[in-house]
């Protein structure tokens, strides 16, 4: 629109023209793919909205227990076919709207042939790979008898030690990732509560069996493993001196696997005791049960002690001296180790939260007495002091970064807030502490580290007496 002066003088020559159709073209088109995608990856009114994580992870589940059926051959056309293509079960719902994306949601970048596009496998959204993870398993179980598949995200309590010979790793984006988290959180957090409110006993009597029987395999193998150890040493023993260090690394890796293997069956039978039955039948099954685990738990400790008395009889006291110095350190160390990543983890709890500084104060003095043992021990056995304090430090670093011991619910903290912090405070530290001090017991002599038993024992006790108003500062 121009004055009627200017239409009166007719056209200007002078100045500029230009053609702006192919720039409102492309806004038109940038305003349509808003429209769809929301920008920066920021969940507004639309289908993500409407995303249900159960269902997407029924599907992903579901669909992994199909393709990879029990034949063999099935296995290798799955694997195969994963690479080609992307299968139609790794889609999520909402797949083809988020797949008109032509930059990545996080970080805007435009997709190209260096950043390649990646759909999260649970919500579908297109990412790049530096604003995605690979960190969630598909697998089936090696130890069970169950042919469900379960899904876990790693490096997180609750997911497998070990890869699964039947595995599949897929891509998430970042959202989903802590979603996941928090899901596996809150499920072990309630088949915790379960446990200790009764719950749904006869369900978790299935889950201590099924984590029993795992490790009752594991024993005997161990125990078999261990005897072989034995007899081709008593074949041997004339060779066998105080310079045969690798043969006392073998008996004393050995032994502490044993020791940890019947450590772990202590705990579970522990954890089975707690279990409250709903009616006689039930009563009738928890004892048997209970029974026959603490038959098989005194078979094999009976067992275990009878091929060390074998060893005993065999090997100059000397060498069982060294085994056992070997055993007793690294118990030490452990000891050390999972105790000082406790301290540091409840500091920055009570830190973050605002909580009162009563359980890492006792763990601080735990610690002391712990490390006054561990240096003695390393000390008396050659090593080189420094060397572990570095390496020591290094294993912490790694732990607290990969494999934290308290593991707090974003999903619970927001309607519980620090209560649910406090309360996780002292249940794991609880846990934590009987865990290590039960592991110690069956690794070490009876006579070693004496200071740092009573240590545990003491500080076990006073966790017993702390409650909630202790911690949360009103």
């Amino acid at each position: 629109m121009v004055c009627k002066k200017c239409f009166d003088e007719g056209k200007n020559s002078e100045g500029q023209k230009r053609r702006l159709t192919e720039y409102f073209f492309a806004l038109r088109r940038r305003a349509q793919e808003n429209a769809i995608v929301s920008e920066n990856g920021k969940v507004r009114g639309t289908w993500r909205n409407r995303l249900d994580l159960e269902k997407e992870v029924k599907r992903l589940l579901n669909g992994f227990k199909e393709s990879i059926g029990t034949s063999e051959m099935k296995r290798t056309i799955h694997e195969m076919t994963n690479i080609v293509s992307t299968p139609a079960w790794q889609k999520s719902t909402f797949w083809l709207q988020e797949n008109m994306a032509n930059q990545c949601q996080k970080c805007q970048q435009k997709f190209n042939l260096v950043r390649s596009k990646h759909n999260c496998k649970l919500c579908g959204r297109a990412v790049c790979k530096s604003c995605s993870f690979k960190d969630i398993i598909l697998y089936l179980p090696d130890d069970e008898d169950t042919k469900e598949p379960r899904l876990a995200v790693i490096k997180v309590i609750g997911s497998p030690s070990v890869e699964p010979e039947l595995a599949l790793y897929v891509r998430v984006c970042e959202s989903c990732l802590e979603r996941l988290k928090n899901r596996q959180l809150e499920m072990l957090e309630k088949e915790e509560k379960m446990l200790a409110k009764g719950g749904d006993s006869l369900e978790m009597l299935l889950k201590v069996h099924s984590t029993m029987y795992r490790n009752e395999v594991k024993m005997e193998d161990q125990l078999n493993e261990y005897q072989i150890i034995i007899e081709s040493l008593e074949d041997n023993s004339r060779k066998l001196n105080s310079s045969g260090k690798s043969n006392i690394q073998t008996v004393a890796k050995a032994q502490e696997d044993l020791a940890d293997y019947l450590a772990q069956y202590v705990l579970n039978i522990q954890r089975m005791k707690k279990l409250t039955p709903e009616s006689n039948t039930q009563a009738i099954l928890f004892r048997n049960c209970l029974k026959g685990k603490c038959d098989f738990y005194f078979d094999n400790q009976f067992r275990f002690k009878s091929l060390q008395k074998t060893l005993g009889d065999s090997t100059p006291p000397k060498i069982l001296e060294c085994i056992q110095r070997t055993v007793d350190k690294h118990a030490i160390v452990s000891t050390q180790l999972y105790i000082r990543q406790l301290t540091y983890e409840t500091l920055h709890i009570c830190d973050k939260y605002k909580l009162r500084d009563n359980i890492p104060q006792k763990l601080t003095l735990t610690d002391e007495f712990v490390e006054k043992e561990t240096l003695d021990c390393i000390e008396q056995d050659g090593d080189d002091i420094e060397d572990h304090s570095e390496q020591l430090q290094e294993l912490l670093q790694s732990q607290l970064k990969d494999h934290r011991l308290i593991k707090l619910s974003k999903r619970t903290l927001k309607c519980s807030g620090s209560h649910h912090a406090a309360d996780m405070l002292i249940t794991r530290s609880t846990d934590i502490l009987h865990q290590v001090k039960v592991q110690l017991m069956m690794k070490s002599a009876n006579r070693s580290f004496p200071q740092t038993k009573q240590t545990l024992d003491q500080t076990l006790e006073e966790l017993k007496t702390v409650t909630l108003q202790d911690i949360v500062k009103l």
